[in-house]
């Protein structure tokens, strides 16, 4: 944590709110059995045993802490209750149930196995991957996929831009 001498007590509690963001793009290629390289920056910040997951929208694949995972997927069974559409609901939790696996760990190089049915779900064949910081969790996914994402963000980012200065 930096020095906060002379810093207010607003601007210290948001310092301390956002020192745990996961933050920075890496570029990695997944080894031939699907392992990659956790980045020493995000190694400390998730923990010695953590959790892989499918993203919210099932187009990538996440990587929590473990109180993270677990209040993300609380926030999801609350919003299951209420959901307008309970069987689709019930579906999404079966699913991402299915496609999660707990108490996960690095190997002494710092690689994590990436499980072989998420990855081929959501990856498919592709071994080169963006690992992002995504706030609370990491992000995963195939390079290419981030690439024309950011393409198409940047292709829209005037127009958000104007809107939020008007």
């Amino acid at each position: 944590m930096p020095d906060l001498t002379g810093v207010s007590e607003e601007d210290r509690l948001l310092l301390e709110k956002y020192s745990r963001s996961f933050t920075g793009t890496f570029a990695h290629t997944l080894d031939s059995k699907g392992r990659m390289v956790i980045p020493l920056a995000f190694r400390d910040m998730l923990g010695k045993v953590f959790t892989i997951a499918p993203s919210f929208d099932f187009r990538s694949i996440a990587v929590y802490p473990e109180v993270a995972y677990v209040r993300m997927r609380e926030h999801h069974q609350q919003q299951a209750l209420t959901a307008r559409h309970p069987e689709m609901a019930t579906k999404f939790l079966q699913w991402l149930d299915a496609f999660t696996f707990r108490s996960q760990e690095c190997d002494g190089q710092g690689r994590v196995l990436l499980p072989v049915r998420l990855r081929q779900k959501i990856l498919g064949d592709d071994k080169e991957v963006d690992i992002m910081g995504s706030g609370d969790h990491l992000c995963v996914a195939a390079r290419a996929q981030c690439d024309a994402e950011l393409e198409q963000f940047m292709a829209g980012i005037d127009g958000f831009l104007r809107e939020m200065n008007s």
